[in-house]
């Protein structure tokens, strides 16, 4: 029987309540490997990955979240805090200002397009 992205979600999620985090972002990867449109699995991997710093590849995935919920608060307000751990201040301020759009109710997708 294989492992589905629930099951994968649940065991990230009982790796994350323990303390660890490097099991968590492995399940949480494997659920976005079994379905690539999880936008959940990818804002819990992004997270996890910019806990245990490292923050391209948090990136990436957050970045995949926002191409998954372009008008999602969270999302932008997640990849602003990568950025920003990341030190790359500009882009951190821009998803920083798309999140406020977003949770105005905006389209985030209009601002520096």
């Amino acid at each position: 029987m294989s492992l589905s992205v629930e099951q994968a979600m649940e065991e990230g999620h009982l790796a994350l309540a323990i303390g660890e985090m490097g099991q968590a972002a492995e399940h949480y990867r494997k659920a976005t490997q079994i379905d690539p449109t999880h936008a959940e699995a990818w804002q819990s991997l992004g997270m996890a990955l910019v806990k245990l710093e490292i923050l391209e590849e948090a990136i990436l995935c957050l970045k995949r979240l926002i191409e998954l919920r372009p008008k999602d608060q969270l999302a932008y307000s997640s990849l602003s805090l990568a950025f920003g751990r990341a030190g790359k201040i500009k882009e951190a301020e821009e998803m920083a200002a798309k999140a406020k759009v977003a949770g105005w109710g905006g389209d985030p997708t209009k601002i520096g397009a």
